[in-house]
């Protein structure tokens, strides 16, 4: 093809031929094209019903056929002609304008069909709220803190499809479950009137600090436990000095609430003499301490606990002793455990490496220590182990700004229960809990049960709870509303749409708050809804921007990227312990998460294109990731723990793909493949999820003689004509991606002694090559609009609770052609969704 030839083709991609086509834009001579004789002279041959490659039969495609099946498969060709996949690069082509012709002559029929076909589906089945949603919903409607306290702990997993936990008829409610929501709503309604405030008080520890049991005799014998001391990273999977509790704080804090928490602390070591091969630390970063909360109740202080987070950071200064202040909150029965967030990993191993390689450094009597009790102590007590060092800590509270105190005045709309009021607390909590009013014989019903718990005996708080208890545990607050209502158009306003079913204004409330914030609309939403104001478009665009404001859009964004780009499994395959062991010493896995939140925010926030998510030269890390990256030069030490807005001069960098969550949760964790890297670009960015390999396909060697690198396994897998079909597409793309390894560090070789160099190169099925993943995005970008209604699909699944289906995708194109002519940004996206047909349908 000549450069003006693809330089149209090219430009005929970018502005939009499929929606110049939809829009009747065709020339007599295109409207006579016979789309079947270029089926039969391009396609059959290879797609015919006896061999199928692919599993694709196009000989028995009509063209006259509207039914749903047909349309997919037209698409499907539409699809790949587009893509220049088909036909393929050995067979014959078709002259660039018979190859346009066929995509319109095609997209015309389609079209068609569309119009006369009967939709039997398109509808959102009833739900119930899933794990998260379930925990945002509580937290909301009772005010409680979810910090320290996960009532859906013991919940079933959330049954998924294709990434999603918001698909109605895969979330399946059992016997099990409804167990589950006795016990979570107990704990809940619990919680919540368990909320008063005691007086504050202050708690000191000083000069006896016990840690664990292997630490016991070293520091019995180096300073009888006078100090607490962190030697390691809280990921280590043996911890030995990771978590410094507090042993003697019994019970932990009496009430749940914000606490100050004051520690004395030094660092000291960072300059050890002792080489890098016996202390795994990073000895140029100064060191972190951070706060975890610990479980008394769990009784294990000193490993891993269920919750964790990460509660407060602060850099410890060398050698100096100094105070250093925290406001954390802690819950009711847990206590602060202290870290070393940047510690040394396997510390339990660094004895023996560090009397191996510096024996004589020691003092003559330590020197003869054997095994790891021996060598442990005296490391400990004459060593230079890099250590944070406590020497006192002081707890206060809880404090007066503790948010808990106006807990029951959520529930109650007062400070304190007062008997009379339990109709008026009961009908304002059900209106709120169901996301719409009440009907009056719920609410009788309701306040039946109430009066039954009396006559049983119960007292008039003891009783109010456990009707709050039985409105948690109720259909109406687990499920989605089903509500229906015909929608009229009143005065000067005009309606989302105008078919005789519509969501009414307190579904469509509940559906936007749940796709935006992840759980229930709050008073604003609420109050448009009573007033029927959010079915008209303006309001509803206002409400959008609003609520994308809303610090609570964080957990669209979170919740949303675990769907897309199934960034949930981020840890499912964790990589090597030894050959990756960066990636638990500087906690990389939360870190890599919120990275791509934190991109995909801003580009919301400041409403940019969505081509950023393919190509960019910036993102948000903080030191950790930016030593990943080699961009820690931009980002200062002492905020080494802070998110920074970062440039990039390397390519290869900018966008999902050169993330390292995308390729982390991409790999297996001990190596990488281009066909699974390759199938995820397919998938989530060009959304053509190809077929699963045939039952007698041989999976591929991993030992293949003669062969160096993936690369050449994968060329002989080729070999054979069935694989050939799908690798072609596939493997290109996973081959762009070789040039980071499975935690998404950069490289040149797959093995440097073996001089096994990684070659990143490739070419797509319609003839477009490649050297590196920064001229395949640059190619992708050509293909946009591909990627644009993916992502389209994907927002309206998280939205909808059900996959977008082929009889959809007439009202996707529309959403992508109004997205074209905002230029394709984030936020304009979400709001023409939002305002969409599809958004308001039942």
């Amino acid at each position: 093809m000549s450069k003006v030839g693809r330089r149209i083709r090219d430009l005929l991609l970018v502005t939009g031929t499929l929606f110049m086509i939809l829009s009747g834009e065709t020339s007599a001579q295109e409207k006579s094209f016979n789309a079947v004789q270029f089926l039969e002279s391009y396609c059959v041959d290879c797609h015919s019903k006896d061999a199928p490659d692919g599993d694709r039969d196009l000989e028995t495609l009509d063209l006259a056929d509207s039914r749903l099946d047909s349309q997919l498969r037209i698409q499907e060709v539409i699809d790949q002609l587009t893509l220049y996949n088909m036909p393929p690069k050995d067979a014959d082509q078709p002259a660039e304008k018979e190859r346009l012709a066929a995509i319109r002559s095609l997209t015309e029929i389609l079209s068609r069909h569309r119009k006369q076909a009967t939709h039997s589906g398109g509808s959102t089945v009833l739900r119930r709220l899933n794990r998260r949603e379930y925990r945002n919903t509580v937290s909301d409607l009772l005010g409680i803190d979810m910090t320290m306290f996960d009532p859906t702990q013991e919940f079933p997993d959330d049954n998924l499809s294709e990434q999603f936990d918001t698909i109605g008829n895969t979330l399946s409610t059992s016997g099990f479950l409804l167990e589950k929501y006795l016990q979570a709503a107990d704990q809940c309604v619990e919680k919540a009137f368990s909320a008063e405030l005691p007086t504050a008080r202050t708690w000191e520890f000083k000069d006896y600090f016990y840690q664990q049991p292997e630490l016991q005799i070293a520091h019995r014998k180096a300073f009888n436990h006078k100090y607490m001391v962190l030697y390691d990273h809280p990921n280590n999977d043996k911890p030995e000095g990771a978590y410094g509790p507090l042993h003697n704080f019994k019970g932990g804090v009496p009430a749940d609430g914000i606490y100050e928490v004051r520690v004395r602390a030094q660092a000291l070591h960072r300059d050890t003499a002792y080489s890098s091969r016996a202390v795994f630390i990073d000895l140029s970063e100064p060191f972190r301490m951070g706060i975890r909360p610990g479980d008394t109740r769990i009784g294990d202080l000193v490993h891993n606990q269920p919750i964790q987070p990460l509660l407060a950071e602060a850099v410890i200064e060398d050698d100096e002793l100094k105070w250093y202040k925290f406001e954390v909150p802690l819950d009711r029965g847990f206590t602060p455990r202290f870290t070393f967030e940047n510690g040394q990993h396997d510390v339990r191993g660094s004895y023996g490496r560090i009397f191996r390689q510096h024996r004589q450094s020691f003092p003559k009597d330590a020197r003869g220590a054997q095994g790891i009790v021996e060598m442990r102590n005296a490391a400990v007590r004459v060593g230079e182990l890099p250590q944070i060092r406590i020497h006192e800590v002081q707890i206060k509270g809880p404090l007066a700004s503790s948010p808990q105190k106006s807990i029951l005045e959520k529930i109650l709309g007062e400070e304190s229960f007062r008997p009379q009021a339990v109709p008026e607390y009961l009908a304002r909590f059900l209106d709120r809990a169901f996301r719409r009013p009440a009907q009056k014989k719920e609410l009788a019903r309701i306040q039946t049960f109430y009066e039954s718990r009396l006559r049983q005996g119960l007292q008039p708080v003891a009783a109010f709870k456990d009707t709050l208890k039985a409105i948690l545990c109720s259909s109406e607050f687990l499920y989605f509303s089903p509500a229906l209502k015909d929608i009229q158009v009143e005065g000067k306003k005009r309606s989302i749409q105008e078919h005789s079913e519509a969501l009414d204004s307190y579904a469509l409330a509940e559906r936007l708050s749940y796709f935006l914030t992840s759980s229930m609309p709050d008073s604003h939403l609420r109050e448009l809804a009573q007033q029927n104001q959010l079915l008209t478009q303006e309001t509803l665009k206002k409400e959008v921007e609003r609520l994308l404001n809303l610090p609570a859009s964080d957990r669209f964004v979170r919740d949303f990227l675990d769907n897309w780009l199934n960034l949930r499994s981020l840890g499912t395959m964790p990589p090597d312990v030894q050959q990756f062991r960066v990636y638990y010493a500087s906690s990389l896995e939360p870190e890599m998460k919120k990275e791509t939140e934190l991109f995909f925010r801003d580009l919301i926030t400041n409403n940019r294109s969505v081509d950023l998510l393919l190509d960019s030269d910036f993102s948000f890390v903080n030191r950790d990731l930016a030593k990943l990256y080699k961009v820690a030069d931009q980002i200062p030490i002492e905020r080494a723990g802070e998110f920074h807005r970062v440039q990039f001069k390397d390519a290869s960098r900018g966008g999902l793909l050169g993330q390292a969550s995308v390729l982390t949760v991409s790999a297996n964790g001990i190596e990488t493949s281009p066909v699974t890297r390759g199938v995820w670009i397919l998938e989530n960015i060009l959304g053509t999820t190809p077929p699963p390999p045939p039952d007698d396909v041989p999976a591929i060697d991993p030992d293949v003689r003669g062969t160096k690198s993936i690369r050449d396994r994968l060329n002989k897998h080729r070999e054979s004509a069935t694989c050939n079909q799908c690798h072609r597409k596939i493997d290109p793309l996973g081959f762009a991606l070789e040039g980071f390894d499975p935690i998404g560090r950069s490289r040149d070789y797959y093995n440097v002694k073996r001089r096994i160099r990684v070659d990143t190169s490739g070419e797509l099925p319609g003839g477009q090559k490649f050297s590196s993943i920064a001229e395949l995005k640059k190619l992708l970008l050509k293909r946009k609009e591909f990627f644009v209604r993916t992502l389209t699909q994907r927002l309206l699944s998280h939205a909808l609770g059900r996959h977008v289906e082929p009889e959809d995708r007439e009202a996707v194109d529309q959403i992508v052609a109004q997205s074209r002519k905002n230029d394709f940004r984030l936020r304009d996206l979400i709001v023409t969704i939002a305002q969409s047909d599809l958004f308001a349908r039942p």
